[in-house]
């Protein structure tokens, strides 16, 4: 999780913009984690570098602890984790809470503890309290016009105000495509602080490279650009986007096959349409307004978690296919079957920041979150149009 992030989340906190329970979901971690992190952060505001928790929270109970449980269990049915943590701490001076004993004995003895069977909860809903501040992103593949193949459509929207901030008719869902969504929204809008995906390979860690770090093409842009990127435990969390794709099922269909659309240039242009009149007409009975309107109010309030758009160079760097190839001793390297000349240098091999079927840039070594500066450029070069996916 980039830095900043946690930073903005802790001095949300730390002055009443956001409680506790929003703090810990943003962050994704305890209560007691959430304040240990602040007294760290209130020591050095600007300078703070989160780092991992470690050590051993919880050591292994004494031997006499777990004979007396083995042999006390059986005769305390039903369990009374209140009269066994007594017990405890009148025979063995062993002191421990009620919570604490039941989460022992649940963990060691399972048999003793029988659990109940479960119940399906309701799931509390919760939202964001600023723009920008979580932007919910998915695909949904569809029969959307006729065609031979079914058509894919990608969508954002901002939690907060329901925006629907981008979509994009395309062939595939690959992450190019996804790249190509992703700058749309930042050139309009900005960039926003979180993006809250599911859990597919194509948003999280799919790299079997050795010279490419452990995370997905996704992930590394996001991080570059310093927005966190969480994932969805199951449909449910984001059921925002996945109501929202029922809900253009259900009307982009009939409005694509009325128009007599059968292009994705055309399909594109509708939709275009039909989300600027969503965003200002539809009224979300949740927030009780247009999605525009609630925008705008948090813009007045400055209730905005939004940054500014970065220079089109470094979207440019960011949002491409990163990966590496060797370099010849003739200096050059070998991409789509044709060899390109890069500037002499001693390197054995060198990274690619490719744009699918348009051009490509050579550089010695990608940035890292220890050195984020990008390196100079030793080569640059204009692809022909061809059909490879990324």
């Amino acid at each position: 999780m980039p830095a900043a992030v946690v930073r903005q989340t802790l001095a949300d906190f730390n002055l009443g913009q956001i409680n506790a329970a929003c703090a810990q979901q943003r962050l994704g971690i305890g209560r007691a984690r959430l304040y240990q992190l602040r007294a760290q952060w209130l020591k050095h505001p600007q300078g703070f570098e989160p780092r991992l928790s470690g050590g051993d929270h919880r050591p292994d109970w004494p031997e006499p602890v777990r004979c007396f449980l083995e042999a006390f269990l059986p005769d305390c049915q039903p369990l009374n984790y209140a009269l066994i943590a007594d017990e405890l701490a009148s025979r063995l001076g062993f002191e421990r809470s009620r919570s604490a004993v039941a989460r022992y004995i649940s963990a060691h003895f399972p048999q003793a503890a029988p659990r109940a069977e479960p119940r399906l909860r309701p799931r509390r809903r919760w939202q964001c309290a600023q723009i920008g501040e979580l932007w919910q992103h998915d695909s949904s593949i569809h029969q959307w016009w006729s065609g031979r193949q079914k058509q894919a459509l990608i969508l954002t929207e901002d939690d907060h105000s329901r925006k629907l901030v981008a979509g994009r008719f395309v062939p595939s869902d690959t992450t190019w495509n996804h790249f190509c969504h992703f700058r749309t929204a930042f050139e309009q809008h900005g960039v926003p602080s979180t993006i809250y995906t599911d859990a597919l390979t194509l948003f999280g860690p799919s790299s079997t490279e050795p010279e490419i770090e452990p995370r997905s093409q996704f992930q590394r842009a996001l991080l570059g650009l310093g927005v966190n990127h969480r994932v969805a435990p199951d449909p449910q969390a984001k059921g925002k986007i996945e109501r929202r794709f029922g809900h253009l099922q259900k009307r982009l269909c009939t409005l694509l096959r009325h128009e007599r659309v059968r292009d994705y240039q055309g399909a594109n242009l509708l939709l275009e349409r039909f989300l600027a009149q969503y965003n200002a007409t539809h009224r979300v009975r949740t927030i009780g307004s247009t999605p525009d309107a609630a925008w705008r109010k948090a813009r007045r309030e400055k209730r905005s978690l939004l940054r500014p758009t970065p220079p089109r160079a470094l979207l440019d760097l960011h949002l491409a296919i990163v990966f590496s190839r060797r370099l010849y001793a003739d200096h050059t390297i070998e991409l789509f079957g044709q060899n390109y000349p890069v500037t002499t240098c001693r390197l054995k091999r060198v990274t690619i920041v490719l744009h699918p079927n348009s051009r490509f840039w050579v550089l010695p070594h990608p940035p890292t979150s220890q050195n984020p500066v990008w390196p100079p450029v030793l080569a640059s070069h204009s692809l022909p149009k061809t059909s490879v996916h990324f």
